[in-house]
C-alpha cells in the first residue's frame, strides 16, 4: 500500500512538472509569437511606407509635368496675343497714316 501512494505521489509531482514545463514552453511561445509580430508589423509599415512615398513621388512628378504643360500652354496663348496685337497696332498705324495723308 505504501508503494502505491508513493506512485501516486510520484506521479502527482511528476504531472505538477510537466504542467510547470508545459506553461513555461506556452508562454515561450507567446512571447516569441509576440516578437514575430512585432517583426511583421515593421516589415508591413516599412512596406507601405515605402509604397506612399512612391505615390507621392509619383504624383509630385505628374504635378510638375502637368505644370510644365500648363505654362508652355500659357507662353504659346501670350505669344499669339503678342503677335495678335502688334498685328493690330500696325494696322492701326497704317490707317492713321492712311488718314492724315488723306485729310
Amino acid at each position: 500500500m505504501e508503494d502505491v501512494i508513493k506512485q501516486i505521489v510520484d506521479a502527482e509531482r511528476e504531472a505538477e512538472a510537466r504542467i510547470e514545463k508545459a506553461e513555461a514552453e506556452a508562454k515561450e511561445i507567446v512571447l516569441k509569437a509576440k516578437e514575430e509580430a512585432k517583426l511583421i508589423e515593421k516589415e508591413v509599415v516599412g512596406d507601405a511606407e515605402k509604397q506612399a512615398e512612391a505615390l507621392v513621388e509619383k504624383a509630385r512628378l505628374e504635378g510638375e509635368e502637368e505644370a510644365k504643360k500648363i505654362l508652355e500652354e500659357g507662353e504659346r496663348e501670350i505669344e499669339a496675343l503678342k503677335i495678335n496685337a502688334t498685328n493690330n497696332l500696325e494696322k492701326a498705324i497704317s490707317a492713321g497714316i492712311a488718314l492724315v495723308r488723306g485729310s
